[in-house]
């Protein structure tokens, strides 16, 4: 019984762990593009915040599946950003005011998401709250895109890029 409690804790330690190893050692040698790959996720997002908002009011289930969707792709896109990205923005490319607007842009995302969860996904003004939510994320996009991560690009060399990408699937790895 012991061997077994034994070998049953030590597979759940390697199921949390190993991935997000094999995740940032594959980032780091695969050559993806860190800023490339949160881009995606980017359009990921958008698109699901496109089908949520083409749901009937009816559609209850399906909106409930397609916010819980947003909000696991949006926690892990988050978590590389937060714990990652915006560090390296901070500290190498010395953007500390857009730093802190970032950070206060994905709190401001987190309650938009809570008020959903916590809205009856019938009520009428559910749809205005998710395209609240839309614009905000938008917005948010078109800086990072446009404005951050040039920056952080131009800050960094080669060698960091590809130990951004490699954090950044470690850290995504982490809850998808």
């Amino acid at each position: 019984m012991a061997a077994f409690a034994g070998g049953a804790v030590v597979a759940l330690i390697a199921s949390r762990l190993l991935p997000p190893l094999f995740a940032q050692a594959a980032g780091s040698v695969s050559g993806r593009d860190p800023f490339a790959a949160l881009a995606d996720d980017h359009r990921h997002i958008m698109a699901l915040l496109t089908e949520m908002e083409q749901t009937p009011q009816n559609a209850t289930f399906r909106r409930t599946q397609l916010l819980l969707r947003l909000k696991r792709r949006l926690a892990a896109h988050a978590l590389a950003e937060e714990d990652v990205v915006y560090p390296l923005l901070h500290d190498r490319a010395h953007e500390e005011g857009d730093t802190r607007r970032l950070y206060g842009e994905h709190a401001d995302m987190k309650m938009h998401l809570s008020a959903l969860e916590r809205m009856p996904k019938d009520d009428p003004d559910w749809l205005g709250r998710v395209t609240e939510l839309k614009m905000l994320i938008a917005e948010h996009i078109h800086q990072e895109e446009a404005v951050d991560f040039p920056k952080l690009r131009d800050a960094l060399g080669r060698r960091a890029i590809a130990r951004l990408s490699g954090n950044v699937r470690r850290e995504k790895a982490l809850l998808l």
